[in-house]
């Protein structure tokens, strides 16, 4: 199995009942049938995905650093509006050459601009503002650019890699496209790209931007390649203003220039892709001083309600965030203008959450994190629909089905189970066949009978 991809939670050893998923109605009232079950369940996972090491202890989860803002809140819409989104009216611009040989000044490729800027986010102003890709350097990933704002269920998807055309030369008429490989942009004369204009959306309520980033040239396939997630508040992010402003920008807007870094290895040179944000005013950018840091890690579990198992890894999954707490970051400024974090302290502890993602199968299960549990019909007096599985087609990985407090969550022992009808799935042995999982909030879950990828017990 691949280092930092998956671990178990669940070792079906002890497992008296099954979940089921869509037809999975099986319910076992025998000792027999149950051992029987679970022979199968074991037999089967190792023809799909080859022996398991006995030593295997299924911890893969890197346990990395997650950002937020004090006010983030993906559940919440504007006046408890569901309505309430972030979708844009797409257009086209030219961007002239002047402007990228600004951006192409202030954010030297192969240099390291970090003390440009502190980490940031922005404010949603009252009237309308437009997103603008202009440039996208030789980075060696696809990634895409989402747009996170307060109130808002669901984020925004702005841009993936490959979405400009540029002329190559003065006085050129032929079109090209950087593509979606390590072609850069270095030679464009002027860009035509993409534009995204917003409106409507919660005023002053915070919004901040992240890339999502694969270890690949080709564009995203689902669930078998896991990026990882860059986001402004964490200074994978600068922003730019007093910026040289296109001519067609409309009389009296405001523009700042925003570029990202691609690696967190990388050489800050933040010009991995470039956007540019205009509007009258455009977003205010805010200085991240408080910061709320946590160490997520995500569970998945498969059930044992038929015959030949689905390995779709559903039934229920739960991010779950430890050691929380709010630190005041204090900077100095240089020289140049620029930013240098000095100190960063910890002024409030919070509690851990758990976020529940997927609740599939059709009979009620109990979730216990810790001393905490939940209960599927508590939340969902129809538990036996499939939540955010696939089903109907669609899974939105972004979406909360619930958040809540827990207590005595040790992220180490990984004391977290599930019971059906009084019988539990606990955190498995060491080299046992997987019934439950557990990632970086990064990995997807699959859709409703789709087996997980063979990558991810396999190296």
């Amino acid at each position: 199995m691949r280092t930092g991809k998956l671990f178990l939670i669940g070792s079906f050893a002890v497992l008296g009942v099954a979940l089921t998923s869509c037809s999975k109605t099986d319910v076992f009232d025998s000792n027999a049938e149950i051992e029987k079950q679970k022979d199968v369940y074991a037999s089967t996972f190792v023809k799909n995905y080859g022996e398991i090491d006995p030593n295997q202890s299924w911890d893969f989860c890197t346990m990395a650093t997650s950002y937020s803002l004090e006010s983030s809140s993906r559940a919440l819409t504007r006046d408890g509006d569901a309505n309430v989104n972030a979708d844009a009216v797409e257009g086209e611009m030219f961007v002239e050459k002047a402007t990228v040989d600004w951006m192409s000044e202030n954010l030297k490729a192969g240099k390291n601009n970090t003390a440009k800027g502190k980490p940031f986010y922005l404010q949603v102003p009252k009237n309308s503002f437009t997103i603008v890709p202009i440039f996208q350097g030789t980075a060696s990933y696809y990634w895409q650019l989402w747009m996170h704002v307060d109130g808002i269920e669901q984020d925004k998807l702005i841009w993936s890699k490959g979405n400009i055309q540029y002329i190559t030369s003065q006085g050129s008429t032929d079109w090209k496209s950087p593509g979606t490989d390590n072609t850069g942009m270095n030679n464009a004369y002027q860009i035509k790209a993409p534009t995204y204009t917003f409106e409507n959306l919660p005023e002053n309520a915070n919004m901040y931007f992240y890339l999502k980033v694969w270890d690949s040239y080709e564009k995203y396939s689902k669930n078998t390649i896991n990026p990882r997630e860059l986001t402004s508040l964490n200074q994978m992010m600068l922003a730019l203003i007093n910026c040289n402003v296109p001519s067609n920008v409309p009389a009296n807007n405001e523009v700042s220039i925003i570029g990202c870094e691609d690696n967190v290895n990388g050489d800050f040179d933040y010009e991995d892709l470039v956007f540019m944000m205009y509007g009258n005013p455009a977003p205010p950018i805010k200085h991240v001083d408080e910061v709320i840091k946590g160490t997520p890690k995500r569970y998945m579990m498969e059930d044992l309600g038929e015959e030949h198992p689905d390995f779709d890894f559903n039934d229920v999954v739960v991010d779950v965030i430890s050691g929380r707490a709010k630190w005041k970051r204090e900077y100095e400024i240089l020289e140049n203008g620029g930013w240098n974090l000095i100190n960063e302290t910890k002024i409030e502890d919070l509690p851990d959450i758990a976020v529940v993602r997927a609740a599939g199968g059709i009979l009620d299960f109990t979730l216990t994190i810790g001393n905490t549990t939940w209960t599927k019909s508590a939340k969902f007096p129809n538990y036996q629909q499939m939540l955010n599985t696939g089903r109907d087609g669609e899974i939105d990985y972004e979406k909360e089905l619930d958040t809540f407090k827990v207590e005595g969550w040790n992220p180490t022992a990984n004391n977290i189970s599930v019971t059906v009808e009084g019988k539990a799935i606990t955190f498995p042995e060491t080299g046992k066949a997987p019934m439950v999982i557990a990632v970086d909030p990064t990995t997807n879950w699959m859709f409703e009978r789709t087996p997980a990828p063979e990558s991810w017990f396999k190296d």
